[in-house]
């Protein structure tokens, strides 16, 4: 099987345990852009926190999907070719339907350049992955126009059971996951990973087996599943390694630069 692009979730991944690019994983993505193949980083953050952290220790990676893939960005222009968006009515309405359904929630809303949290998810969850407080209030949903992820915090339930008791409430199309943090996310319809690298491999002109992903979470599966090649972290969940076809070392041990670096040993 002829690879032609790799696709890397970050954190858990591509990142080490600093959530930042490992040297080695960024010599293997740099060593395979060499030899020809695209390198695109397929994340659950968002493009204004991720998008030079994902390059800072000089990845050439040429696009980012963020949001579960809700958005793309593109390195060499610096622009949003595609952003997904709930309109501000379903968002009010997903929110209504949701407290009233499970009670004592907390909320957060990703827009084009912020998130903004209630004060019940700043409770809830109150620092990011980088241990710094989250900041940005929100009073009421409705005077946002944008928002392209909803993030819902919930004080009891485990994030695989708050998104088996929210799938049921969304509409139809609306995607909810998980990708390791004390909550979960929604994207519109069309906003997951594998949705969203299938719509980048169609215009670059790459089929799915020409493409290998790489991933450790739940919000992963779709994209691991649509790739001719998924490949789940030595650290990633058991749905996850269920669900892909082959388990690379895990990200403390640059499970990505191994499985690149003999790809690229056994390519003719």
């Amino acid at each position: 099987m002829t690879i032609r692009l790799i696709a890397t979730d970050l954190d858990g991944t591509f990142f080490g345990p600093d959530h930042v690019p490992t040297p080695r994983n960024v010599a293997a993505i740099n060593a395979a852009r060499a030899a020809g193949i695209t390198a695109v980083a397929v994340t659950g953050r968002s493009h204004f926190s991720a998008a030079a952290q994902a390059i800072s220790n000089g990845a050439d990676l040429q696009w980012l999907i963020g949001s579960n893939g809700g958005h793309r960005y593109n390195y060499a222009s610096g622009l949003i070719e595609e952003r997904l968006t709930f309109p501000t009515d379903t968002i009010v309405d997903m929110v209504g339907h949701v407290r009233q359904e499970l009670g004592d929630v907390g909320f957060g809303f990703e827009t084009a350049d912020r998130i903004l949290w209630d004060a019940r998810f700043r409770e809830l969850s109150p620092f990011n992955l980088e241990g710094k407080p989250r900041t940005g209030a929100i009073h009421d949903p409705a005077t946002l126009a944008d928002v392209g992820k909803l993030f819902v915090a919930h004080p009891e339930l485990t994030t695989v059971d708050l998104v088996n008791r929210l799938t049921p409430h969304l509409q139809p199309g609306h995607n909810v996951t998980t990708s390791g943090a004390p909550f979960v996310e929604v994207t519109p319809e069309g906003a997951d990973k594998g949705a969203a690298l299938s719509r980048l491999c169609d215009q670059l002109g790459i089929a799915a087996h020409e493409v290998i992903a790489f991933g450790d979470n739940q919000n992963d599966l779709t994209m691991l599943r649509w790739a001719g090649r998924g490949v789940a972290m030595g650290n990633a969940l058991p749905m996850v390694s269920d669900a892909a076809d082959e388990q690379a070392p895990s990200n403390t041990d640059d499970g990505v630069a191994q499985v690149v670096e003999a790809m690229l040993a056994a390519a003719p």
